[in-house]
């Protein structure tokens, strides 16, 4: 792609801003069924979404194929849609901001197809005999991932940057007087030194332990939401810092800056630069530069996540948290590397801490069982009970129901078991003086 003769014959059509915005994306995912590589598939995708403003109208346009000789062709069917489609909003393309440049630390080793096979018929193969209740490996693969995306416009921005992935997934199956249950996990592969035995060993063991699980009667008790249940509780009402959910008045919190919103052990960061977790970004998908923000400090509401056109609503700036889910996508506000600070007591501390009670290990129907205007939440789990700060009966069947920000104010300790690994979102174990338990 030209992509400064469409920027000169944008200009020419009367165009008045014009931006490309490019995503490429190629991946290798194999599958391993019974001893065999089941499946390898690839794939290899350059998308590019086009972007003009002409009399305050904006105007988009996906393609899957780029071809300059259509130029005329895509350009004059966004200088089409400016005169038919009208924005209420103010809306403008980003200009020339300082970008700092960031290096990715993370760094993979790509696997020969020898290689992964060895390593997925291993893991097959030391799965099935950790122990006689593993019954079946129901899925692993391996996947390598590589992205890149370049946004250019018209005022002169030209940025780019590159990511990449390798990581393994399997679920496992076991079997005990006639009852199944299956754990899965997935972990970043860096190299061909990948600890088979520890990943075999950790889900495995999260399989078994959940044999013999049952229900429990009705209570309202201690609880630990364990690392991966409260990240997954914490993404789910992370669109409460959202600058457009507030500007919209739809976020509960949004009357609630410089207010004490949550319990004070809470601190909460979003970090698009931040070099712990697995993906990192300079800018974000309008061309704004990224940093680090407080989002709340000891439980009081700090900084709201803005894009561009949340931040014009609000008369501030973008945090530079305006990002596509995929190149054809329009841009919204998104955290990217957000999380709650870790404390300095691990998971056994916190279960002698709370003494008796509950552990939450695993929330199910996150999106129907939430109300994001009121925080409400009812949501299937699982877990384990605790009895004298040691791990009890696996347990199941049951329903934990609350208020997001209720809960939030309820903090007796906050763990040190941050885990980044693959998520853009991550929160430690947190233990909460209670929470409301139906079971039996």
């Amino acid at each position: 792609m030209n992509k400064q003769a469409w920027m000169k014959r944008a200009a020419e059509l009367g165009l008045e801003q014009f931006e490309i915005y490019q995503a490429l994306a190629s991946q290798k995912e194999f599958t391993w069924f019974e001893q065999t590589l089941d499946t390898f598939v690839t794939s290899k995708v350059l998308g590019t979404s086009l972007r003009a403003i002409k009399d305050g109208n904006v105007a988009t346009i996906a393609l899957e194929e780029v071809d300059d000789g259509k130029m005329d062709e895509a350009l004059r069917a966004l200088l089409e849609q400016t005169a038919i489609v009208s924005s209420e909003e103010a809306v403008a393309l980003t200009p020339v901001r300082e970008v700092v440049a960031l290096e990715n630390p993370h760094r993979f080793e790509p696997l020969s197809v020898e290689q992964i096979e060895a390593m997925l018929q291993a893991i097959e193969k030391k799965a099935l005999a950790f122990d006689p209740r593993i019954v079946q490996v129901g899925y692993l693969g391996y996947e390598e991932a590589k992205g890149g995306r370049e946004i250019t416009n018209s005022l002169g921005v030209q940025l780019a940057d590159e990511d990449a992935v390798q990581y393994v997934a399997c679920t496992i199956v076991a079997l005990e007087n006639g009852e199944y249950k299956d754990a899965t996990k997935v972990r970043i592969v860096y190299d061909a030194g990948f600890d088979v035995d520890a990943f075999v060993r950790e889900v495995c063991e999260e399989a078994l332990g959940k044999l013999g699980a049952h229900s429990i009667p009705s209570r309202t008790c201690p609880v630990v939401f364990e690392k991966d249940a409260m990240t997954s509780l914490f993404g789910a009402f992370a669109g409460l810092f959202s600058g457009d959910m507030i500007a919209k008045g739809i976020s509960p919190i949004s009357k609630d800056l410089g207010k004490k919103i949550f319990s004070d052990q809470i601190t909460i960061f979003d970090d698009p630069r931040h070099t712990d977790a697995l993906s990192v970004a300079a800018f974000d998908d309008e061309g704004f530069p990224t940093r680090r923000k407080t989002v709340v400090d000891h439980g009081v509401f700090e900084q709201p996540l803005y894009d561009a056109r949340s931040a014009a609503k609000m008369n501030v700036e973008s945090t530079g948290n305006g990002f596509k889910s995929g190149y054809a996508s329009p841009v919204r506000v998104s955290p990217m590397n957000m999380w709650i600070e870790p404390g300095t007591e691990d998971l056994d501390a916190l279960l002698a801490r709370m003494g008796d009670g509950l552990v939450i290990t695993d929330l199910m129907g996150l999106h129907a069982g939430l109300h994001f205007a009121s925080t409400q939440f009812s949501l299937q789990a699982s877990g384990y009970l605790v009895k004298d700060g040691k791990r009890g009966d696996p347990v199941t069947l049951i329903t934990v129901a609350g208020r997001f920000l209720d809960l939030m104010n309820e903090v007796e300790a906050v763990g040190s078991d941050l885990d980044w690994s693959y998520k853009q979102i991550a929160s430690p174990s947190i233990l909460f003086k209670q929470c409301a338990i139906s079971g039996e």
